[in-house]
């Protein structure tokens, strides 16, 4: 795995697993998804795409419809 596929998948290890863990009362899907945009913004890679994808990953991801490597993916798609 390349460094910079390396960084896609750690953003998507924060928007899965937070909101998958169901540790906080309310906000589990918001804060995975914030964590991951922090994370990748951080380290140079600005989610410049459609934000209502990512609103609609929340759902896929909430449903079990979309795993780590799915948000890999679409987290780069949003970047480029």
């Amino acid at each position: 795995m390349t460094p910079i596929a390396a960084l896609f998948d750690i953003a998507a290890a924060y928007y899965v697993h937070i909101a998958q863990a169901q540790v906080f009362l309310d906000g589990n899907k918001r804060t995975g998804a914030a964590a991951a945009i922090v994370f990748l913004d951080a380290n140079g890679y600005p989610i410049t795409g459609n934000s209502m994808r990512i609103h609609e990953a929340l759902l896929a991801v909430a449903k079990g419809e979309m795993d780590r490597a799915g948000m890999a993916v679409l987290l780069r798609e949003l970047t480029a």
